[in-house]
């Protein structure tokens, strides 16, 4: 597992095949980039621009029963198809997979908008998921057959950080279109940038890394070429387990049939599927081969935790500037800016240094313990929190996940053959999806159990359960002066829980790395 990014002899023997005029150079490269840039900021702008407009949405359908399934349809569409859409791009063009990906997510965004009931929007959320899914994979792909490989881990650190963008300023915008345009306008605005993306990979001559038989031939033997079986294991095994974690504990007690049912049905599922896997070997949904590799076993541990402690920190830490330090939804966006800014930079840094130390593993250590020396000291947060310890803190995390949330693909496309590229980052993706969406319903849960009893503690004279349901943006509306003090004292007492949960991942991380 050495990670390096210079040329290895696995490396090499892959790209020996391959003459400079077969990269995308000069402007179609920077074109090609920013379009990968701007889908990788629409994937996670979507997780979280209806944040702040949750209540108008249930306002607007009279049921606050769906709330849970507003982000959980998209979160377990993208966990439980990202393995299938990987082998998609090794039998289908690039270009038009990636642009049927990109019409997907357009089609769930149209969904949501029009959406007359619940049920629709849930259903739009769910298909955006899909085409997200998709989206993932295939600009990692694309990116590995267009761009030359001493320009990828640069290109990729940027791209990476992306992500960091759209989810921390998905609140804010979400927040200002809900206030000045209503809930609908946050799924309208998607549909633009996503054809312009569109435009650019349809125009965009984009290199094919293997031969590739024709759409009609590959068609007829789908169900030869695909592990349709592993899917239908591995996908039910995905969304039971984030179920259970949704709804443990809030919609169902954890002692109930429906949550003893899943969590007894979720391990059956995976061994069920671990056997078929051996059983089918390299044609697996998820090769064995592949996963045993420790380049995969590595970056597997180092995506699960940077993607449980980013996503956590995307949806939690606004919540804190709202509740505690009494932001509005825009305001604690802004107070994001310290992660955000400093996550970019550390990634552009790293792309950078790590020419000079070519070992992808050292830098997602240092990336690590600086993860979790951040997380670490948001456990710390407190009424009397002082901007400059806030935004110290946030810089740290925001250093760490930059150093680290990119190495393991970029160790991977280095080590593997192409034509497993596709089938690690879809692997890597799942990890890293999967456990932020395990992540934030284990940090709901503990964020609710706590709230209640601290509310009964600090702030005896409220509702608790109407404080709860809320939410931080409305509970000071509905509650005197007197109380105000305790709730909030309550608020700080509930989150820093959560990030406790977030600290322990991180360490659990370390020790992996290690």
């Amino acid at each position: 597992m050495s990670g390096r990014t210079e040329n290895t002899p696995s490396t090499t023997k892959d790209e020996a095949p391959k003459v400079d005029d077969q990269y995308v150079h000069g402007l179609p490269m920077s074109i090609l980039f920013i379009a990968q840039c701007l889908v990788a900021v629409l994937i996670a702008l979507y997780m979280t621009v209806i944040a702040t407009a949750v209540p108008s949405i249930t306002a607007h359908f009279g049921t606050i029963e769906d709330v849970d399934w507003y982000s959980a349809a998209y979160l377990l569409s993208i966990c439980s198809l990202q393995p299938l859409t990987a082998h998609l791009y090794n039998l289908f063009f690039l270009k038009y997979t990636f642009i049927t990906f990109l019409s997907l997510f357009a089609l769930g965004n149209l969904v949501g908008a029009l959406a007359p009931t619940s049920a629709a929007f849930i259903v739009g959320r769910a298909v955006a998921g899909m085409g997200a899914a998709g989206m993932f994979n295939g600009s990692m792909v694309i990116m590995v057959a267009s761009f030359e490989p001493s320009l990828r881990p640069r290109l990729m650190s940027l791209s990476g950080s992306m992500i960091g963008i759209g989810s921390v300023v998905g609140p804010v915008i979400g927040g200002a279109i809900t206030e000045h345009a209503g809930w609908r306008w946050c799924l309208w605005v998607f549909l633009p940038p996503i054809g312009a993306a569109a435009l650019v990979f349809f125009v965009q001559r984009i290199p094919e890394q293997m031969p590739k038989a024709s759409p009609l031939s590959v068609v007829a033997q789908i169900h030869h070429k695909l592990d349709l079986v592993g899917f239908t294991l591995f996908s039910p095994a995905s969304i039971m387990f984030l179920l259970a974690m949704s709804w443990g504990g809030s919609r169902y007690a954890w002692d109930s049939a429906t949550i003893i049912g899943l969590l007894c049905a979720t391990p059956v599922t995976v061994g069920l599927f671990c056997a078929w896997a051996h059983h089918r070997k390299d044609r697996a949904l998820i090769p064995p081969s592949l996963v045993a590799k420790p380049v995969i076993l590595w970056g597997c541990a180092v995506s699960f935790a940077q993607g449980s402690s980013w996503i956590m920190v995307a949806y939690w830490l606004p919540l804190w500037f709202q509740s505690v330090k009494g932001a509005n939804p825009q305001a604690g966006g802004l107070m994001m800016l310290p992660t955000c800014i400093s996550q970019i930079l550390a990634s552009v840094a790293c792309s950078i240094l790590i020419k000079r130390i070519p070992y992808a593993p050292f830098w997602s250590i240092v990336g690590n313990v600086l993860t979790a020396i951040g997380s670490a000291l948001l456990t710390t947060f407190s009424v009397s929190t002082t901007s400059s310890e806030r935004i110290g803190y946030q810089i740290l995390g925001g250093v760490g996940r930059g150093f680290a949330m990119q190495m393991p693909l970029v160790a991977a496309q280095e080590i593997l053959p192409s034509n497993q590229i596709s089938i690690a980052a879809a692997t890597l993706f799942f990890f890293q999806y999967f456990a932020g969406a395990a992540g934030n319903t284990i940090a709901k849960t503990i964020f609710i159990n706590a709230l209640g009893p601290a509310l009964r503690r600090y702030a005896p004279n409220v509702d608790a359960e109407s404080v709860i349901h809320a939410g931080a943006t409305e509970v000071f509306k509905m509650i005197g002066a007197e109380d105000r003090a305790g709730v909030i004292l309550a608020y700080n007492h509930a989150l820093t829980l959560t990030f406790v949960s977030n600290l322990e991942k991180s360490f659990k991380s370390e020790k992996v790395v290690y």
